[in-house]
């Protein structure tokens, strides 16, 4: 076994802690590891690039879900049949990909699945928004929580945690103009005041929004919004962090293989979390999957 580690220093002090101690658990195991830390957002997938043909069994994402994403894209430009095993050490904000697939939170549980070797597949999504294709695990959004995102301040993220999301919502939907969008799923059209596509069931934590979602499967389940404005917006909010997401009335579950979004006026694209341009975009499956440490 031989280990790359890609790990996110922004994560701070305590999150630090947790990632020696994880390190510990498998040196005093005899375990080969490099750390390589990132130093800007879009570096993880050149470090994970760059180890190609060292030998590496597994890499590490340390970091929250936009780190897993990026690592994940890296592993992509592998060869399969030479591509590492994923492994995810959560250190992030909300870590919706961990929860989704069971990985351990404690440094030493997650140390020790990597030497019980369960392995499940991961069938990713891919993005194509304002003029560049990226990778998704999770889910992508277009509309309201996209504008949330786009416009969240990094250091309060940081200060605060998941709190910021709540916060920057509130200023948002006041503001937001709730454009119509028009999204065609697998050929079908329809009009929506929002989209989200959902890889797992997750959204925001372990917040369920597709039951009925799954990462270990080619697909995607697509939340539309048939209703815009603030009020409903602060209504779908509440039934999420409630887990009554499926009970909201003006939401149509759909499962969809290609999902293409227009709209007048360029909205805001988010995926896995972090801004991703504006309107077009276009969601498919990538060709290939990933191994992951579950």
């Amino acid at each position: 076994m031989r280990v790359l580690v890609v790990y996110n220093p922004t994560a701070g002090r305590r999150r630090l802690d947790r990632l020696r101690r994880f390190l510990d658990v498998l040196r005093s195991h005899g375990v080969e590891v490099l750390v390589s830390p990132t130093r800007h957002a879009g570096h993880a997938p050149e470090l994970v690039r760059a180890a190609a043909g060292e030998g590496f069994t597994h890499v590490i994402a340390a970091g929250g879900d936009g780190t897993i994403g990026e690592v994940a894209a890296g592993l992509m430009d592998w060869p399969f049949v030479e591509r590492p095993i994923l492994g995810i050490l959560p250190l992030g904000t909300a870590n919706v990909l961990a929860h989704e697939i069971g990985v351990a939170f404690r440094p030493d549980r997650n140390a020790a699945s990597l030497f019980a070797g369960r392995v499940a597949m991961l069938h990713p999504g891919l993005l194509q928004a304002g003029g560049q294709t990226r990778l998704f695990l999770q889910m992508a959004g277009v509309g309201f929580d996209a504008q949330v995102v786009h416009r969240l301040s990094l250091p309060l993220k940081r200060r605060i945690g998941r709190s910021a999301y709540a916060v920057q919502s509130c200023r948002e939907v006041g503001r937001y103009p709730f454009p119509l969008l028009d999204v065609t799923l697998d050929g079908q059209r329809h009009a929506a005041f929002g989209v989200i596509v959902s890889k797992g069931r997750y959204y925001g934590g372990r917040y369920t929004i597709a039951p009925d979602a799954t990462p270990h499967a080619p697909g995607f389940t697509v939340t539309l919004l048939d209703r815009g404005g603030a009020v409903f917006a602060t209504k779908a909010a509440l039934a999420l962090l409630a887990d009554r997401a499926g009970a909201l009335g003006g939401t149509r579950r759909i499962r969809a293989q290609r999902i293409v979004v227009t709209s007048s006026m360029p909205v805001p694209v988010q995926c896995d979390g972090d801004p991703a341009g504006h309107t077009p975009a276009v969601m498919t499956a990538a060709m290939e999957s990933l191994r992951v440490i579950v």
